[in-house]
């Protein structure tokens, strides 16, 4: 299994709009209707709200926040973890990974580590000798809101290094 891919899926008010696997060890998740490549940098291109979110004020706050995303987060999968940066002018908290508190991702700052790898390996090693939780195999980020309650979009994006290596464990 590739070190360096992500399986990406996108929720828009808790319904399910886009699952994407990306081979590579970076991508953008960006509102970008026209531009699947920015900065070499493949682009998963945020879907427009469908007609299946039922309320006109859920998808009117989808559409504003949207028109926020167009410079994205930015994902990069390096040897020590993954790491991500806000272009976007939308809120971005996160969550998973590395403990369980919530956090809120500042825009034009240095990239910040969502995933240790060694931490995992650790997680992983205590958990198959029975001696510890189940180590994360992703992270979420939520946009728009600084909880993850009421966030209009939310994004699971799980490791599939780090599933299979889970699943080895496991078996």
């Amino acid at each position: 299994q590739a070190q360096h891919s992500f399986l990406v899926s996108v929720e828009y008010c808790e319904e399910e709009v886009l699952s994407h696997e990306v081979m590579g060890s970076d991508v953008r998740i960006a509102y970008k209707p026209f531009s699947l490549m920015m900065d070499g940098i493949p682009v998963i291109s945020l879907p427009k709200p469908p007609d299946t979110i039922p309320i006109s004020s859920d998808r009117s706050i989808l559409s504003n926040l949207l028109s926020l995303m167009e410079g994205g987060v930015v994902l990069s999968s390096k040897e020590e973890g993954i790491y991500a940066e806000r272009h976007s002018q939308a809120i971005v908290s996160w969550m998973g990974g590395t403990g369980d508190e919530m956090h809120v991702m500042e825009r034009d700052v240095d990239p910040v580590m969502l995933f240790n790898r060694e931490t995992f390996r650790q997680e992983l090693e205590r958990f198959s000798r029975a001696d510890g939780f189940q180590p994360q195999i992703g992270f979420s980020l939520w946009f728009g809101q600084d909880s993850s309650l009421s966030a209009p979009i939310s994004i699971s994006i799980k490791l599939p290094w780090a599933q299979q290596l889970f699943k080895q464990a496991h078996d």
